[in-house]
C-alpha cells in the first residue's frame, strides 16, 4: 500500500496532473482508482457486470493506472478460437504449444511466466471476460490467487452457471468461489445513473443539443448500459436538426435502429423460450406483479432475468417487477409467436379473474387485453358472452384513453367504437369524440355529441359534458360570442344545480385567461376553488388558473397556496376519479406544471421545479405515459430559459412540439408552437422562427391576445438577437404600454428590457421600487437591484446583483450583469475586479448551459448586502421571528394556520429583502 502511494506521489511530481490524466482516461461511474488501490494491497479483485456496463472500459483504464505507477500487469486475452483446449488461452498468452504432453504445462509454469514478463515476484494477472475461459485455466488462476502468489483482477459478465456454447459451469462456479472462499472482493457494477449517463452523453456528443425528455430517454432505453447509450447517442445524433432545417425536426427515439436490435438480440440468445415470452410480457404490460409472473414463468427461470438485470423490482411499487424497455421490446420481436400467445391468453385470464375480485387493472393491462380480444380486427362475440358487456365495455374503453394518449389515434377509434356500440351512454359518446378529435377530425367529432343532451341524467353528468365541449372548442379559436353561447347552453340544463353554476362560472374563467385577464382569474379561480358545491375536478382546475394569477398578479405566495389547495382536493376520492379521464394523476401532472410555470415566473423556488420534473419525466418514460411528456417538456423549456440557456429552451420546446403532434388531447400545440418560434427568434435563426409561425393554423386575426402577446415577444426577442435596437425599443414600448393594465411581473421584465436597449435607468427606477413595493416575486427584486446599480454606475452594486440573480437560478441575466459590472470597472480603472467579474460572467455562462463549472462556488454566488430601506411585511416579520427561534416550516405553518409553502414564501423573501443567504442569517436581522 505505501509503495502505491509513493507511486501517486512519483507520478504526480514527475509528470503532473496533466500527465495523469492521459495516463488513465475518465471513467464514468465506477473509477479505476480505488480497485488499484486494492490490488497495490495484494488483495485480488473479480468484477461483475452485464454486458455493456463498461467492464472493458474499467479494466483498460486499471490497466493504464497500473503502468502509470510502474507496475505492469500481465494481461490474459480471452481467445474464443481455443475455448475447447485445456489453457488454450494462457498457452497461447504464453507462447506454448497447444498440444502438449502430459506434464508439460502446469501451474507453476504460469507463475514463472507470468513473473519473467512482468518483472515482479508478485505480478498482477488481468483477464477480462474470465467467463469465456475454459475450467483449467480458471483453476489455475484460481490456485495462484488463492495461495497469495498472484494478485488477480478479472471481470465477468453475470451467467448462469449452466453450460452453453461459449461459457462452462464449472469455470463459473469458480469464478464464484474466487471471492466467496478465495479472498477476492467482489465488485458489482451498477447502472449508470442518469447524471452518470447525462455526462457520458455530452462526451459522446459534445456538439449536440439535448433536450431533457430526450435525455431521460436515453438514460432508461439503455438501461445503465455504456454499450447501448452510446449507440443510442451515435442514433439520436444521426438525426440532429441541420443549421438550415426549417422544421428544426425532433429526436425520435420510439423506434430503434436495426444495429440495436442486433445488438440486443445476440444479448438474449442465452435465453429460454419461456423467459423470451416473460420478458416480453413484463415489457408490455409495463410491468407485473411477481407472483403473477410466477404463474407464467418458472420461479429459477424468472430469478435468471432479475439476476441478468433484465427485469428488476419497481422502487415505487413493491412486489412489482419492471422489464428493460429496449430488451422487451426485442424479445418481443424473437420469442416464439404461439407460445406468446398462449401466455398471453393466460395471464389475460389471470388479470380479468383479479377483476371480478376487485383488483384494479391499470391501463397498461386494459391494451394488453382489448389487443388480445381484437386481434383479428374486431370483437368476437364469445369475449362479451365469457365476461359481460359491462366488463368488456369498461376494459375498452380505459384502453381507448391509453391508445389515445400514446398517439395511437385508430387504435382509440376502434376501442371506443365498440364501447359505444356495447354499451351507449354518455361516458362512451364522450370518449369516442376525444377519438374523433385526436385525429384531427373535429367537424366530426361535434357532431357525435349532437344528441348528447338525452344522455344527461344528473350534474355530474352535465359538468362532463360541458367540459367536453369546453376542451374540444378550444382546438379552433373561440370568440366572446361563443363563450356566451357555450355558458347559456351549459346553464340551460340543470338550471337550479350549484354544481352546474360552478361549471358555468369555470367557462368565464376559460375566456378571462384567454384574454390574458389576470386579476379576474385569480379572483374568480379562487372563488370557484373554494366553492365545496362545485366539482372537484372543476374545482382543482380552477385552483390551478387562479395560483397562475395571482403570480402574473404579483402574489407568488398566495399563488402557491392556490396550488396546495389543489393538491390538497385531488388527494380526495382517488379511486373513484382514476377511473375517469382527469384521474388523480392526471390532475398531479397539471398541478405540477401550471406551478412550476408560476415557479419560472417569479423565480421562487426554481431548484424545487428541476428536481420534481426529473422525477415526473422518469415515472413516466418507465410506465410508458408518453402523453404527459408534451407537457413535461413545456415545464422543462421554462426551466431552461429562467436559467438562460437559449439553445436548451429551443431545444425542449421542439421536443413538447413533436409531443403534442402526436398526442395533444388539450389543444396546447398551437401555444407551444408560439413559445418555439420565440425561442428560435432568440437564437437569431429568423427564418425559422417564421417557418414554424406560418404553420400554426390560427390565423393572425384569429389569434387571442395571449397568442398576440407571446408573438410580439417574439419579435421583440428576435430584433434583440440581431442587434436592431431602435426596432426593438419600439416593439418593447408597445409591449410595456400594452402590459401597463396586465401585470407586475410582465411590465418588471419589459422594464429591464429597455434598460438594456438604452433608456435612461434614472427614470425607470422609481417605476421598478413601486413594482417590488407591490410584488413578492424574487425575480422583480434582483431585477430592481440590477436596475439601481446600473442608474447608479455602481459596479460593485452591479456585481452583488449578478449574486442575487444566480442565487435564484437566473445565470443568464447574472452573466450579463457580470459582464457590465466588468466594463464598469475598467472604466474605474479597476483591472483586477474587472478580471474577476468577467470570471464569474464565464462561470453563470457554463452554469446557464448546467456544464461543469470551473469557477469557486464562493465567486458565484455571495451575500447580497442591499443599499435602500428594507421593507419586511407585518408577516415576513412574524414568521421570521419564529424562524430565528429554531422552528421548522412545518411547525410555522401550525402555529399561523398557513400552508408549509406560505411559510418557505415568507423566509425566501425575508432572505431577499435582507440579502441572507440561509436560514440562520436571518439571526442578524
Amino acid at each position: 500500500m505505501c509503495q502505491y502511494k509513493r507511486g501517486w506521489a512519483r507520478l504526480e511530481r514527475t509528470h503532473g496532473s496533466e500527465h495523469r490524466a492521459a495516463a488513465t482516461p475518465r471513467v464514468i461511474g465506477r473509477t479505476a482508482h480505488g480497485i488499484v488501490e486494492t490490488l497495490s494491497g495484494n488483495q485480488s479483485v473479480v468484477i461483475f457486470a452485464p454486458l455493456g456496463y463498461g467492464k472493458s472500459v474499467l479494466f483498460e483504464s486499471i490497466a493504464l493506472t497500473l503502468r502509470a505507477l510502474g507496475r505492469e500487469p500481465l494481461n490474459i486475452a480471452v481467445n474464443p478460437l481455443v475455448h475447447s483446449v485445456p489453457c488454450g488461452s494462457i498457452r497461447s498468452q504464453l507462447g506454448l504449444a497447444m498440444s502438449p504432453t502430459d506434464g508439460e504445462f502446469s501451474t507453476a509454469t504460469l507463475l514463472s511466466s507470468a513473473q519473467a514478463q512482468t518483472g515482479s515476484s508478485h505480478p498482477v494477472i488481468m483477464v477480462d471476460d474470465a467467463h469465456l475461459l475454459d475450467p483449467q485455466s480458471m483453476d489455475s488462476l484460481y490456485q495462484l490467487a488463492a495461495a497469495r502468489s498472484v494478485v488477480l483482477l478479472v471481470t465477468s459478465d453475470l451467467v448462469p452457471a449452466i453450460d452453453t456454447p461459449t461459457t462452462d459451469a464449472a469455470t463459473i462456479r469458480l469464478l464464484d468461489e474466487l471471492w466467496i472462499r478465495g479472498g477476492a472482493e467482489r465488485i458489482d457494477l451498477e447502472p449508470l445513473s442518469p447524471v452518470q449517463s447525462g455526462q457520458l452523453v455530452r462526451e459522446f456528443a459534445p456538439t449536440t443539443q439535448f433536450d431533457r425528455v430526450t435525455l431521460a430517454f436515453l438514460h432508461s432505453r439503455s438501461g445503465g448500459s455504456r454499450l447501448l447509450l452510446r449507440e443510442l447517442t451515435s442514433e439520436a445524433v444521426r438525426q440532429q436538426p441541420l443549421p438550415d432545417d426549417r422544421d428544426r425536426t425532433a429526436f425520435a427515439l420510439h423506434t430503434p435502429s436495426q444495429r440495436i436490435l442486433d445488438l440486443l438480440a445476440h444479448q438474449l440468445r442465452g435465453l429460454t423460450a419461456t423467459q423470451l415470452v416473460t420478458l416480453a410480457l413484463i415489457g408490455s404490460l409495463t410491468g407485473i406483479s411477481t407472483g403473477r409472473a410466477s404463474m407464467i414463468c418458472d420461479a429459477g427461470e424468472l430469478r435468471d432475468l432479475i439476476r441478468r438485470g433484465y427485469v428488476y423490482p419497481d422502487a415505487e411499487r413493491s412486489g412489482q417487477l419492471q422489464a428493460r424497455t429496449l430488451l422487451a421490446d426485442v424479445a418481443l420481436t424473437v420469442c416464439d409467436a404461439e407460445q406468446l400467445r398462449t401466455q398471453q391468453a393466460l395471464i389475460v385470464s389471470i388479470l380479468l379473474t383479479d377483476r371480478h375480485y376487485g383488483f384494479t387493472t391499470t391501463p397498461a393491462e386494459c391494451v394488453t387485453i382489448a389487443d388480445s380480444w381484437t386481434a383479428s380486427g374486431n370483437l368476437p362475440p364469445s369475449v362479451v358472452d365469457e365476461w359481460g358487456s359491462s366488463v368488456v365495455a369498461d376494459v375498452l374503453l380505459v384502453a381507448a384513453r391509453r391508445s389515445r394518449s400514446l398517439g395511437l389515434t385508430e387504435k382509440a377509434l376502434l376501442y371506443s367504437a365498440i364501447t359505444l356500440r356495447l354499451e351507449p351512454g354518455l361516458k362512451a359518446t364522450i370518449e369516442y369524440s376525444r377519438a374523433l378529435a385526436s385525429g384531427e377530425r373535429y367537424s366530426a367529432a361535434l357532431a357525435v355529441l349532437a344528441n348528447t343532451e338525452e344522455l344527461l341524467h344528473t350534474p355530474a353528468d352535465g359538468v362532463k359534458l360541458a367540459r367536453w365541449h369546453m376542451s374540444l372548442a378550444k382546438f379552433t379559436t373561440m370568440t366572446a360570442d361563443d363563450f356566451t353561447a357555450l355558458r347559456t347552453q351549459a346553464a340551460s340544463w340543470f338550471p337550479t344545480s350549484t354544481m352546474m353554476h360552478g361549471e358555468v362560472d369555470f367557462v368565464r374563467l376559460t375566456q378571462s385567461v384567454q384574454d390574458v385577464d389576470w386579476p379576474r382569474v385569480a379572483v374568480d379561480g379562487e372563488s370557484i376553488a373554494r366553492n365545496e358545491d362545485c366539482d372537484v375536478i372543476t374545482r382543482i382546475r380552477a385552483a390551478c388558473l387562479s395560483g397562475v394569477g395571482h403570480a402574473y398578479d404579483g402574489r407568488t405566495a398566495q399563488g402557491l397556496g392556490m396550488f396546495d389547495l389543489a393538491t390538497t382536493l385531488n388527494r380526495r376520492d382517488l379511486a373513484q376519479r382514476d377511473a375517469d379521464i382527469y384521474s388523480g394523476e392526471g390532475l398531479a401532472l397539471e398541478i405540477f406544471y401550471s406551478s412550476a410555470a408560476v415557479r419560472c415566473l417569479s423565480g421562487f423556488g426554481v431548484q424545487v421545479v428541476a428536481d420534481e420534473l426529473d422525477e415526473w419525466i422518469s415515472r413516466s418514460i418507465i410506465n410508458h405515459d408518453l402523453g404527459n411528456l408534451g407537457f413535461l417538456g413545456f415545464v422543462a423549456a421554462e426551466l431552461s430559459q429562467f436559467r438562460g440557456d437559449v439553445a436548451g429552451t429551443e431545444a425542449d420546446l421542439r421536443a413538447a412540439d413533436a409531443q403534442f403532434a402526436r398526442s395533444d388531447p388539450d389543444a396546447w400545440r398551437t401555444w407551444i408552437q408560439c413559445l418555439h418560434a420565440s425561442s428560435l427568434a432568440r437564437m437569431g435563426l429568423m427564418d425559422a422562427a417564421r417557418a414554424k409561425i406560418a404553420k400554426i393554423r390560427v390565423l393572425p386575426e384569429e389569434m387571442t391576445a395571449l397568442y398576440q402577446f407571446e408573438t410580439t415577444r417574439s419579435t421583440l426577442k428576435g430584433l434583440l438577437t440581431a442587434g436592431s435596437t431602435d426596432g426593438a425599443r419600439l416593439v418593447a414600448s408597445q409591449l410595456y404600454e400594452s402590459a401597463e393594465a396586465q401585470t407586475p411581473v410582465m411590465r418588471a421584465w419589459l422594464l429591464d428590457v429597455l434598460v438594456g436597449l438604452g433608456e435612461p435607468p434614472n427614470d425607470l427606477v422609481h417605476i421598478l421600487d413601486r413594482a417590488v413595493a407591490t410584488n413578492d416575486a424574487p425575480i422583480v427584486a434582483a431585477l430592481a437591484q440590477r436596475t439601481r446599480a446600473v442608474a447608479a454606475q455602481d459596479a460593485a452594486a452591479l456585481d452583488l446583483a449578478a449574486g442575487q440573480l444566480a442565487d435564484l437560478g437566473a445565470y443568464g441575466i447574472a452573466m450579463t450583469a457580470s459582464n457590465e459590472a466588468a466594463a464598469m470597472h475598467e472604466l474605474h480603472g479597476q483591472s483586477d475586479s474587472a478580471d474577476l467579474s468577467r470570471l464569474r460572467a464565464d462561470g453563470f455562462s457554463l452554469a446557464s448551459r448546467q456544464l461543469p463549472v470551473n469557477v469557486p462556488a464562493s465567486l458565484l454566488i455571495e451575500p447580497v448586502l442591499l443599499t435602500y430601506p428594507v421593507l419586511l411585511t407585518e408577516r415576513e416579520r412574524e414568521v421570521t421571528s419564529l424562524a430565528t427561534r429554531g422552528l421548522s416550516n412545518r411547525d410555522i405553518a401550525k402555529s399561523l394556520f398557513l400552508s408549509v409553502r406560505t411559510v418557505e414564501s415568507h423566509l425566501y423573501q425575508a432572505r431577499i429583502k435582507t440579502g441572507q443567504n440561509s436560514r440562520g442569517d436571518l439571526t442578524s436581522v
